[in-house]
């Protein structure tokens, strides 16, 4: 949280709760399209089908969960111009999808305004575009990640304090011609200020509290999640292959469970890439204790039965199953629907189940680079 005078700012990596008022509500999908476009502008322009890529995945992903940020911003109660201050937010944070502006009546002499938005990066390996806020500062500020943070909230503040005056323009030219102030609103503003005080040391002390029980749920969230994954990859390699004769069966899914499976068997050569690059990363470094050393054995084992030569190939595989299947996208009174071949099902929740088994080490992994660069800076603060 950043002050300056008696405006305030606070980050936080959740989607703003609820207000009265809703000053400004954009397309979810579309405002993060824009600023995939923004992202991609020195590598060309985006194509049809990279645009519906970005749809599907970003879809997806909310689907799970919201993955919003949201800014907090507290001023006095005036006139701010907050639609001059949305449109800046636009032109100097140009890879945040900013999606929703609030507010609610003003308590204590004092406004809220919280404004959510998604922030984006550039990523060179696999998909390229992900959800991440300081990679997303980093490079829209060129700086190192902590200063990245503290030069963004100072510059939101900076930003909110252009686009706050004292009075509204309406009642500029009527106060410009009073300067006394009567002692009675004298003695009503020192109460104003007395009670503002107080009530930020509370929202502060609020703030923080809330802001660690966050962080808490949400690695707890992301945990569980990796771990599932990991789990449910694991148990469908376990399962028993029998041989059926229904393969050449015509079956229904659903429209969303068919874009979904396709989308992780279309993504699997490069999460498998991603997965080999930290697996050389951590090959040097001991896993012990509850590092899930059992679990890392059977994915070994696993992933041993698949050449990347298999790999490289899957993206035909899709090819030729999207060929086969018939997509029913508006049938009457139904959901959309689609027909394909029982073997090509297979073959989906096969590679999806890869996907799966492949996302969870690979987080694990992540997990493990990040303790042991976390590791000499924590030692070093408990000697200090």
């Amino acid at each position: 949280m950043v002050k300056q005078a008696q405006n305030q700012l606070a980050l936080y990596p959740t989607p703003a709760p609820i207000m009265q008022e809703e000053l400004r509500k954009q397309p979810l999908l579309e405002e993060i399209e824009r600023a995939c476009e923004y992202l991609y502008a020195p590598h060309g322009t985006l194509t049809e089908a990279q645009r519906k890529k970005i749809y599907q995945h970003f879809e997806q992903l909310f689907r799970l969960m919201n993955s919003s940020y949201h800014v907090e911003l507290l001023v006095p109660t005036g006139y701010f111009d907050w639609s001059s201050f949305w449109q800046s937010l636009h032109q100097f944070f140009p890879q945040f999808a900013w999606i929703k502006a609030q507010t609610e009546e003003p308590k204590y002499g004092r406004q809220v305004y919280r404004f959510d938005f998604i922030p984006l990066a550039f990523r060179e390996i696999g998909f390229p575009f992900g959800i991440h806020l300081e990679d997303s500062l980093t490079q829209q500020l060129s700086l190192s990640p902590e200063e990245a943070l503290e030069r963004a909230e100072q510059l939101l503040l900076e930003l909110a304090g252009q686009h706050l005056s004292d009075v509204s323009p309406k009642s500029k030219e009527a106060s410009e011609t009073s300067a006394v102030v009567p002692l009675k609103q004298a003695e009503e503003q020192a109460k104003d200020v007395a009670r503002v005080q107080q009530e930020e040391v509370k929202q502060e002390s609020q703030s923080k509290a809330r802001l660690r029980a966050v962080n808490q749920k949400l690695e707890m969230v992301i945990e569980k999640l990796e771990v599932s994954m990991l789990y449910s990859g694991i148990q469908y390699f376990e399962r028993e292959n029998k041989e059926e004769n229904d393969w050449d069966k015509r079956i229904k899914i659903s429209l969303r469970e068919y874009t979904y499976l396709l989308q992780k068997a279309r993504f699997l050569e490069q999460m498998w890439n991603l997965n080999g690059e930290l697996i050389n990363k951590t090959e040097k470094m001991t896993v012990t204790g509850n590092k899930l050393v059992y679990e890392r054995d059977q994915v070994k084992h696993i992933k041993a039965n698949l050449s990347a030569r298999d790999i490289h190939f899957v993206l035909y595989e899709c090819q030729v199953i999207e060929s086969r299947a018939k997509v029913h996208a508006r049938p009457w009174f139904r959901k959309p629907y689609v027909k394909l071949m029982k073997m090509d099902y297979d073959n989906l929740l096969s590679k999806a189940a890869y996907f799966d088994l492949l996302q969870g080490e690979s987080a694990l992994l992540e997990r493990m680079v990040r303790e042991q660069k976390d590791a000499p800076v924590k030692e070093a603060q408990e000697v200090g």
